[in-house]
């Protein structure tokens, strides 16, 4: 009997437990997805696309759809735990025993399979960021939306360009004229750039940029010699800082479905546990 009482008592906080974490997790998702939404109302995953941002959001969502099955279940299960622990054993308890477990195997597969999506999830999403930001760079010249964007992303995270400061030699113009005049600035006797031309949202203190401030298009441009740029300018790339701020939030994630696995599989182990002891400790006239 004390035995019986001790698997009750583990089973009954194996599910607490998962219950707690499967919420955890469920705001992870959520933080994941305000993060990658928080500019420009999703420009950074979907680049002005409408439907890809959808698509995006609906796949977060399916991912903690997962995490609620998980909840609900759990928080069945200990009603369903308390009666195998007190009920006398019916075939009517065994049927709602086997099939718990049969509904706890099928989450338990959710989970793995939710696990591997989500790494892959994760994968594309950062191939994505990545894509859009050197496509939004191309632009920053000529489109205000990607030019407010860039500004406001380099300036908050201090940071230059997708990779380096040197991206921003990809940029676009609106016409030849300016292109040929950003390229006459950026070698000026045609030999090898001696000079970082980048936005001035790379600065790492505006008021202090030393240099010359160029106008050729809607954002203004620092021109500065590459071994001053190297004291005022922000030389880490934007992808690596963003994608280093989400790192330990994907991370966390991969581990709690890790943790969540192994711990619905003790909780169905306990569970039939205790579906044993019910019936072995009842009468066969109960049956």
């Amino acid at each position: 009997m004390v035995l019986n009482r001790c698997t009750f008592v583990i089973t009954i906080a194996l599910h607490v437990v998962i219950i707690i974490l499967a919420i955890f997790q469920l705001l992870l998702y959520e933080k994941f997805c305000s993060r990658m939404l928080e500019h420009e109302d999703g420009l950074l995953i979907s680049g002005g696309s409408i439907p890809t941002k959808e698509l995006w959001v609906l796949c977060l969502r399916l991912l903690q759809l997962v995490d609620v099955q998980s909840i609900v279940l759990h928080a069945s299960s200990i009603i369903v735990s308390c009666r195998l622990y007190n009920d006398p054993y019916s075939r009517h308890l065994n049927v709602i025993s086997h099939s718990w477990s049969n509904f706890t195997m099928s989450s338990l597969l959710m989970n793995l399979c939710a696990m591997v999506f989500f790494l892959k999830f994760a994968k594309i999403t950062f191939n994505a960021v990545q894509n859009t930001l050197y496509g939004g760079l191309e632009m920053y010249q000529f489109d205000a939306i990607w030019n407010e964007f860039w500004n406001h992303l380099q300036s908050r995270n201090r940071c230059c360009g997708v990779a380096n400061p040197s991206d921003w030699q990809g940029m676009l113009w609106r016409t030849a004229d300016q292109e040929a005049q950003f390229e006459r600035l950026l070698l000026p006797d045609g030999a090898p750039s001696t000079v970082v031309l980048a936005p001035i949202s790379c600065c790492r203190n505006h008021h202090q940029c030393k240099g010359e401030r160029i106008n050729l298009g809607i954002g203004e441009l620092l021109r500065s010699d590459a071994l001053d740029a190297l004291s005022h300018i922000n030389h880490a790339g934007c992808f690596d800082v963003m994608r280093s701020n989400l790192a330990s939030t994907v991370q966390m994630i991969s581990w709690l479905d890790v943790i969540l696995c192994s711990l619905q599989l003790g909780a169905v182990f306990c569970t039939r546990l205790l579906f044993m002891a019910n019936r072995n400790f009842q009468p066969t006239t109960n049956i």
